[in-house]
């Protein structure tokens, strides 16, 4: 799948690939850009019948360019705070399903 995100004038081209779809246990997934790649791991796990546990390890497998590359060594939150962005909508999204 190939997403195609705009911010501005920027338009980015992400292409997602799904290796593991075994819902509602787990879910991976690689992504593709041209300045980086990573790949997502999900688990989902019963806490009790109202609640579930979600776990997410993201790493980035290749970094292209020489400022993104600089930022993930000298400051890595960069890249842990957009991830727990997405992490906090995908929280809110769940929780307003019926």
């Amino acid at each position: 799948m190939v997403k195609k995100a705009r911010k501005e004038l920027h338009e980015m081209v992400l292409t997602e690939t799904i290796t593991k779809n075994d819902l509602p246990d787990t879910f991976e997934a690689d992504y593709y850009h041209k300045h980086m790649d990573n790949t997502m791991k999900c688990t989902f796990t019963e806490v009790n019948e109202a609640s579930t546990l979600y776990e997410y390890e993201i790493e980035y497998t290749r970094i292209n360019w020489f400022m993104p590359r600089l930022m993930a060594i000298l400051f890595p939150s960069v890249y842990r705070k957009p991830v727990k962005k997405w992490m906090d909508n995908f929280k809110v999204f769940v929780e307003q399903q019926p």
